[in-house]
């Protein structure tokens, strides 16, 4: 059980990145840098951060770049998922919440799907969250386990897959430490209350260019959503198919 907290690092360097790539520096660059003033509401950092972008591109990856750069994933609570997968009994931890994710930064997958779209909205971007399965080595009797959520976004008028969790690189995990539901809902209210300084491993971090505008042909290999035509293929693959692949 403890792969909980290492399976989205493990996962996301399995391939190298692409040579095509476009050089976003600059962008991320800005994302990494916001004076404070600029975050006190989401709207307002929207605002600040697609200021002078007119490309619906430069805007999607701006936005996923401060998400990478500013918030942690939850591992507590991730850990507490999978382990209701296995044991009815851990059905409480469901209930933890991570609060407001913009206001704490801390989430797990649907945290973050969720912030991208809000701030993709708000961005004049159309997108929605995509639940389903991602990971390697599933099968029909863990598929529980690897239960993730994701986004699409219309770029230019073509729907464009983005992963946010899988996209950040380096250190992302927190509260892995976390002993407790109680101790979890502490340290969350010391977040809500402002205790959210930029740390050296968020600053150590990177984007992953695959899981931005992926490949669709690429991305179904790791990625199923429930709703078949949330793959962005001409033929969409059935469920039992993309386990075959797995195994």
């Amino acid at each position: 059980m403890k792969k909980y907290i290492l399976v989205l690092l493990s996962l996301i360097f399995l391939s190298s990145i692409p040579a095509y790539a476009k050089n976003y520096r600059n962008i991320d660059r800005k994302a990494q840098s916001v004076p404070s003033q600029y975050e006190k509401t989401l709207p307002q950092l929207v605002s600040y951060l697609t200021k002078d972008l007119t490309s619906d591109e430069d805007k999607a990856r701006i936005l996923l770049a401060w998400i990478v750069y500013n918030v942690d994933y939850d591992a507590y609570k991730s850990k507490a998922i999978i382990e209701h997968a296995y044991t009815p009994r851990a059905a409480r931890k469901l209930n933890l919440t991570t609060g407001d994710i913009f206001v704490t930064r801390i989430g797990v997958a649907k945290d973050f799907a969720e912030l991208y779209q809000r701030m993709a909205s708000m961005a004049g971007l159309d997108s929605m969250t995509v639940s389903g399965y991602a990971g390697r080595g599933i099968s029909s009797r863990n598929m529980e386990e690897y239960r993730h959520d994701w986004n699409v976004i219309k770029i230019n008028g073509k729907w464009e897959l983005v992963d946010p969790v899988w996209a950040m690189r380096g250190d992302i995990n927190a509260l892995q430490d976390v002993g407790s539901d109680r101790q979890h809902q502490r340290e969350i209210k010391k977040r809500e209350a402002g205790s959210r300084e930029a740390t050296r491993k968020r600053r150590n971090r990177s984007i992953d260019e695959r899981w931005f505008m992926s490949e669709p042909r690429d991305f179904v290999e790791t990625h199923y959503p429930d709703d078949s035509r949330f793959q962005l293929l001409p033929t969409p693959i059935t469920i039992g198919s993309w386990l075959n692949r797995q195994s």
